[in-house]
């Protein structure tokens, strides 16, 4: 499969390393994140789809790997989805598979102080 030099340059480089025109934000970066999130690169693909604000992808990227109990790597797009049901859902799916951490991330997002407090108290994190 042959893809654009855009989204070659995105999975070299990184999201964060290039500036997209807005132009042709949404369609790059559609292309670059499936293309990521089918290699396995789920935290660069879930930023790329960020970077557009696609919440669509990004909640079906964060639904499919919940799905499949991948709830570490789900973590990734539901952070950015705003969704705050699945963020709760996912951190505690997180925590209970050890993956405390990326728990943390999303609790923190969420502000909820009292699970920070608990996986500080418990974890270590």
């Amino acid at each position: 499969m042959e893809y654009g030099i855009i989204t070659k340059l995105l999975m070299t480089k990184g999201v964060d390393n290039v500036e997209i025109p807005e132009s042709i934000r949404k369609k790059t970066c559609i292309e670059a994140g499936t293309v990521m999130f089918k290699k396995g690169m789920y935290e660069e693909a879930a930023k790329t789809f960020a970077k557009a604000n696609l919440k669509q992808e990004l909640l079906a990227s964060g639904d499919w790997l919940s799905q499949q109990g991948r709830f570490s790597d789900a973590a990734y797009f539901y952070k950015f989805s705003q969704d705050t049901k699945r963020m709760e859902a996912c951190a505690h799916a997180c925590m209970n598979q050890g993956a405390s951490q990326q728990a943390k991330i999303l609790f923190e997002i969420l502000g909820n102080k009292n699970m920070l407090l608990f996986l500080q108290d418990n974890f270590g994190v």
